[in-house]
């Protein structure tokens, strides 16, 4: 009866807090193939051309581009991988050393990383280099402050060949860069996490990483932090997703204050991928809205400027782009 009673409250409260939001369809020339945020521009792949995004009293217009740039990524750079870059102690990093060495093919192709670039603001160069029984299976390099000291970190997917995948945090010791923590790897090979946001979700001061464990299989939203030169896990919640298997779309997910109260919140689907879920960390995990969706989401996330908050931009498995935003 008490459980009864529990699980009645929090439907009660789901369906109020999805009252708050609505979604609406975005007129696209065609079908919504994919969607990027590149040099803080929102692009949209429809009917294999590209667009960029902008909104105006929450309305979201296309705009046709002629050709499509995207950063060039260094020389002996993973192909399909982005250029990450800083504000501070470290300028640029990259993926590097491609190898097949890992068959997972999570990412839709068998070739990941052996090595990531760091360059620093000086100009100087640091290749991080694994050993033969693992990986960078990711797509970004990720910079952040994580411990507070004024120095940033990189985040990057670790996968090892025979114990799956662990968060790797890349930080400068001694005057050279090397992994400094890592979670624990999910234990058996072919077992995959996506990073989810970077943002200080529990208002500590400090940024924490959020991660989605086992998209595909096992959909558990988990939050760490650097303390003390280890990861140490804060919170978890359960049912989510940011990743289709194959794709190479890692983005389906954005940081913002959605609430408004003044703190970073994290939106990413459900793991049956047809609800838009918001959660907060502050001062607890907990969900803070459940906004159903007319398909299921297929696309990466991305922000655009509203009235009431910021508009969350994604594309649907029918085809269609939507727009989800507060009432």
């Amino acid at each position: 009866m008490v459980r009864l009673l529990f699980v009645l409250l929090v439907t009660c409260a789901s369906a109020a807090q999805a009252a708050d939001w609505k979604v609406a369809r975005i007129a696209t020339p065609g079908r919504v193939i994919a969607l990027a945020t590149v040099d803080g521009e929102v692009r949209v792949d429809a009917g294999w051309l590209w667009y960029v995004a902008a909104s105006k009293d929450n309305k979201v217009s296309l705009r046709f581009v002629d050709q499509m740039v995207w950063p060039k990524p260094p020389e002996g750079a993973l192909a399909d991988g982005h250029l990450a870059t800083g504000k501070g102690d470290i300028a640029h990093a990259w993926l590097a050393e491609p190898t097949d060495r890992y068959e997972h093919g999570v990412l839709g192709d068998k070739i990941e990383a052996g090595s990531v670039v760091i360059e620093t603001s000086a100009g100087k160069r640091f290749t991080v280099k694994l050993k033969p029984d693992a990986v960078f299976e990711d797509l970004n390099v990720r910079l952040a402050d994580l411990d507070g000291d004024g120095h940033d970190e990189a985040v990057v997917v670790k996968s090892y060949l025979k114990r799956g995948s662990a968060l790797a945090v890349i930080g400068e010791r001694k005057g050279n860069y090397e992994v400094i923590a890592e979670t624990p790897p999910q234990g058996e090979p072919y077992r995959w996490l996506n990073p989810a946001g970077i943002a200080d979700f529990t208002g500590d001061g400090r940024p924490e990483i959020a991660f989605v464990r086992q998209p595909h299989a096992v959909g558990t939203l988990e939050l760490w932090a650097l303390r003390d030169n280890n990861l140490q896990k804060l919170a978890e919640l359960p049912d989510f997703s940011n990743h289709i298997a194959g794709s190479r779309d890692i983005d389906m997910s954005a940081v913002a204050d959605f609430d408004g109260d003044g703190r970073p919140d994290l939106a990413l689907p459900s793991f049956d991928r047809r609800r838009l879920r918001i959660v907060s960390f502050a001062p607890s995990a907990r969900e803070i809205a459940s906004i159903p969706l007319p398909a299921k989401a297929a696309t990466n996330l991305a922000l655009l400027p509203g009235t009431k908050g910021p508009l969350i931009v994604l594309g649907l498995d029918d085809g269609s782009l939507v727009m989800v935003t507060r009432e």
